[in-house]
């Protein structure tokens, strides 16, 4: 982050006016405002189908191939590490909670874990373990109130999976023959250390240039591998005897709110979502003066369409929806938080459903702490925690 907060200019500078201007000339056409004459079915149809298109991922369906590797027990709820069939091309590996109390079957959640430019670690973010890296403290104490949300869930009778997205954790960028520039920053560092991963973090960072750029010559994109595998997730829950198939959610902070949205407005089998920390109308990011959401994955040319907010507008009114904005983030204007939540909250009016999307500020930088995870959590119970309606 640049530190001249005097500054007023956009960071893209004289280059600013031509991309609001590239914007303006077409707005976002498939906005629920915008839907004319259709039908809300179908207006929703036509949305989901352009992320579709523009994601740009449709690998062949194959079985699910649910691997269980190890059970831990923990009071009231156990810990499986498993893995899954994302697609031919690779498998998933992710933490599932199941309680071991109470009466199931029980709602469930895909819990998405953030960037935060944070890559050596993606799951582990949201699940204690054991002997983990001692570096995972400090990142929850900033960033999760230290918590680990995956746990407090479960231990309130959820089941909970938590999968790794592509390019984090397990599935991080790693090399059998480290490139020069790699292999001198981790000179002489030691894997348990901070400075190891911090260093390991930087140069993932800088790859993801390279990552979107090798993607689109393949045909794909980020964002359409991870969108896919967060359905995935959803698959492997849907199939679990221990889940109520009607009632599932999902939640995520910062990259994982990102997620959260692709995640409701593209998956019709969502019920609650939480949204926490990544939502803003898009132009507005452009107000903003200093460098932000560089080599973020993304559905490139979806938003000739739709905005960020009407992505997960297509949700309703069948998905209940918790946006959870931090007031002092610096990700984003004030401007754009605002106008992108009062825009979905319309949609769910002209609906008929204002009670099932609701916002709210809190006053925090960049984080999801313990007063924002108990609201979350009392959302997800709220709406997960009943009969589902159906569409």
């Amino acid at each position: 982050m640049c530190g001249q907060s005097a500054r007023t200019e956009s960071f893209l500078g004289n280059l600013a006016p031509i991309v609001n201007s590239i914007h303006a000339e077409r707005g976002f056409p498939l906005a629920f405002e915008h839907r004319g004459a259709l039908s809300v079915g179908e207006w929703r149809r036509q949305g989901r189908a352009e992320i579709e298109r523009t994601l740009s991922y449709a690998p062949k369906d194959v079985p699910l191939d649910v691997r269980v590797d190890e059970v831990l027990q923990r009071p009231g709820y156990e810990i499986r590490r498993i893995s899954f069939a994302g697609s031919p091309h690779y498998r998933v590996p992710a933490f599932l909670l199941v309680p071991t109390t109470g009466k199931g079957p029980y709602p469930a959640v895909v819990a998405l874990h953030d960037h935060g430019g944070w890559y050596f670690h993606g799951k582990e973010k949201l699940v204690w373990i054991e002997g983990e890296h001692a570096a995972l403290k400090d990142y929850r104490a900033r960033y999760y109130g230290a918590r680990t949300f995956a746990d407090e869930l479960a231990k309130r009778g959820f089941v909970v999976i938590v999968p790794d997205a592509f390019y984090w954790g397990e599935r991080r960028l790693q090399y059998e023959q480290p490139p020069a520039a790699l292999t001198e920053r981790l000179n002489g560092l030691r894997p348990e250390t901070y400075d190891f991963v911090k260093a390991t973090n930087r140069y993932l960072d800088e790859r993801v240039h390279d990552l979107n750029t090798c993607l689109a010559f393949a045909g794909t994109s980020w964002m359409g591998i991870v969108n896919h595998d967060d359905r995935r997730s959803v698959s492997v829950l849907a199939a679990m005897p221990e889940v109520d198939p009607q009632r599932l959610g999902c939640i995520g902070l910062s990259g994982g709110g990102y997620r959260a949205t692709y995640l409701t407005g593209t998956e019709p089998r969502m019920r609650a979502a939480a949204i926490v920390g990544w939502m803003t109308s898009l132009p507005s990011t452009l107000a903003i003066t200093y460098e932000t959401h560089a080599g973020l994955f993304d559905a490139f040319g979806l938003h000739a369409s739709l905005d960020h907010p009407d992505i997960a507008s297509l949700a309703a009114p069948d998905t209940a929806v918790l946006v959870q904005n931090c007031s002092r983030d610096r990700l984003f204007t004030r401007a754009g938080m605002e106008d992108s939540s009062i825009k979905i909250q319309k949609v769910y009016q002209a609906l008929g459903h204002p009670e099932k999307y609701r916002f709210k500020f809190y006053d925090v930088p960049h984080r999801f702490d313990a007063e924002m995870q108990d609201d979350a959590f009392a959302w997800l119970e709220q709406w997960l925690n009943r009969p589902a309606t159906g569409k």
